[in-house]
């Protein structure tokens, strides 16, 4: 599954009421300046963000650009697990 990162004032310009209806909880990263997203939930807040690549005829995709970085597997494990994502305090 990817994931997106970026900036929370973007979120903040989505209504609660569209984040209620598609059932989302945003987690947000510690100092809670940036959310991480499933991109299938980013793609349906933010459709004209995405743009595709402009490649020539013999090379096509379907692999949309985000303007932000997107992580998977490994990457997402480490990304999650470093001090920005993960409190040191213990939750009582």
């Amino acid at each position: 599954m990817k994931y997106i990162v970026f900036p929370s004032d973007n979120l903040n310009a989505i209504p609660q009421e569209m984040l209620d209806e598609l059932h989302l909880i945003p987690r947000k990263n510690v100092d809670g300046t940036q959310v991480i997203m499933k991109i299938v939930h980013y793609e349906a807040l933010f459709p004209s963000v995405m743009t595709l690549p402009l490649l020539g005829e013999e090379e096509k995709t379907e692999n949309p650009i985000y303007p932000y970085p997107t992580y998977e597997g490994e990457e997402l494990n480490t990304l999650l697990s470093g001090p920005e994502w993960s409190s040191s305090e213990s939750i009582i």
